[in-house]
């Protein structure tokens, strides 16, 4: 696609709104800057971006894949009467090549202040970027931010889960903001592993004993089974309601923060996804554990370049103290190992259980930049201040309390959907 045609396809979609180009002078060269921000124009780069994915070197990459946002901005985008969220899908050109594809949004979250986050968020799990690891580097992507900052006529940009060992991560080091207690994934390295049946030897015997415990505790009550569904089969569709019914009742019950679960969109947007053209360029799986053919644990995950992502499990309540989620990612793992995945990730929830099943971690960081004094208050006071210890102390107390406090926010919620004006910046960010 050159210039001209990337012009043509901006004049004709009715739906941009304040798109911008931008040039940016690099070693000798005039490179192309642009916003792109409706769904028409999105499509438009399918095959530049799924060339820039199997280019770009870095891993924790799947959640700014193609399919991945193309599907997201299908569910949750389209038909959208209301202008809060707006893609601010950022390109960049050398000529005819496209060399930098950066996913954000902009998103209203309270009535005066307007933020870049990444498209998707929060259901994205890492906030990167990619790029041609042989035309963009470090210099390049700050020259690149600086121009999103003076251009972007939002009032922040507000990262999180941002891998520190990507490149993204240090083009924003020093930048603006960041949370006292930054997070980090845990995750199982595969690399030098032969196969489940070493690996599980090479385990400490406590461990051995506490997985092998589980699973004969759940045998004692009938026949157990695993299966792993792929995405596109009417098994999967049926079984994916069923995972995100059981996982509703598990936040309900404990009061924990899902709100994207409860979307229906959510379920259509899962539905959609793993169309790709091979199972490493965005496979997705439904993994099954049955007890005399009823599902007691499943778990949704996606395969992306070599890596696995432990996006969304479920369990059967009922079940609870057989610990069926545990037996059933023991299955996994060892499909993960059979299957030749080099890492299998647990993604950012900051669950103590994963130190046995992990053995390595990947630090995240979370950065809150502002472009002006409204979003100073918002990143330095709110993103950066106040938020993570609400949030903190909101996961220390019991669920009977989370659930009270829950009950009270949907309340409040519904009356400032029904009273205009400014209080909603006191709810901006609950979440």
């Amino acid at each position: 696609m050159d210039v001209s045609s990337r012009r043509l396809v901006r004049a004709t979609d009715a739906t941009a709104g304040d798109a911008w180009t931008a040039r940016i002078a690099w070693n000798g060269r005039l490179l192309e800057l642009e916003c792109r921000e409706s769904l028409g124009e999105l499509e438009a780069l399918r095959e530049e971006w799924q060339a820039l994915e199997r280019r770009c070197p870095e891993p924790f990459t799947y959640f700014q894949s193609f399919d991945w946002c193309s599907r997201w901005c299908g569910a949750f985008l389209t038909g959208e009467e209301k202008v809060d969220v707006r893609p601010k899908i950022y390109v960049l050109w050398d000529g005819a090549d496209c060399v930098m594809i950066w996913p954000l949004m902009a998103r209203r979250v309270a009535a005066f202040v307007t933020v870049l986050v990444p498209l998707s968020a929060p259901m994205n799990q890492y906030a990167t970027l990619l790029y041609d690891p042989a035309r963009f580097d470090f210099g390049l992507g700050r020259a690149v931010f600086e121009t999103v900052r003076n251009r972007g006529g939002r009032d922040a940009i507000s990262l999180d889960h941002v891998p520190s060992s990507s490149l993204l991560g240090r083009i924003i080091e020093g930048q603006g903001y960041s949370a006292a207690n930054p997070l980090q994934s845990s995750i199982l390295d595969l690399d030098g592993i032969a196969d489940w049946e070493s690996y599980h030897r090479a385990l400490p015997k406590k461990q051995r004993q506490q997985r092998n415990s589980r699973r004969n505790k759940l045998e004692k009550l009938g026949v157990l089974d695993y299966r792993i569904l792929v995405a596109g089969s009417d098994d999967y569709k049926r079984q994916l309601d069923l995972c995100l019914s059981l996982k509703q009742e598990w936040l309900k019950g404990t009061g924990r923060l899902g709100g994207d679960v409860f979307d229906p969109r959510f379920a259509a947007f899962l539905g959609d996804l793993g169309e790709v053209h091979g199972e490493d360029e965005g496979g997705v799986y439904l993994h099954e554990l049955t007890l005399d053919g009823v599902p007691v644990a499943l778990e949704i995950g996606m395969r992306f370049h070599g890596d696995y992502y432990c996006f969304l499990g479920a369990i059967d309540m009922a079940y609870h103290k057989y610990s069926p989620g545990k037996v059933q990612m023991e299955g996994s793992q060892r499909w993960a190992i059979e299957s030749g995945i080099r890492r299998f990730d647990f993604l950012n929830d900051p669950s103590t259980y994963k130190s046995s099943w992990t053995n390595t971690t990947e630090p995240l960081s979370a950065c809150y930049i502002p472009f002006n004094s409204l979003g100073h208050l918002y990143c330095r006071h709110w993103m950066a201040g106040l938020r993570p210890h609400v949030r903190a102390l909101y996961h220390r107390v019991g669920p009977e309390v989370r659930i009270r406090l829950l009950s009270t926010i949907d309340v409040f919620k519904r009356f400032i959907g029904r009273n205009s004006g400014t209080m909603s910046l006191m709810a901006c960010c609950i979440p």
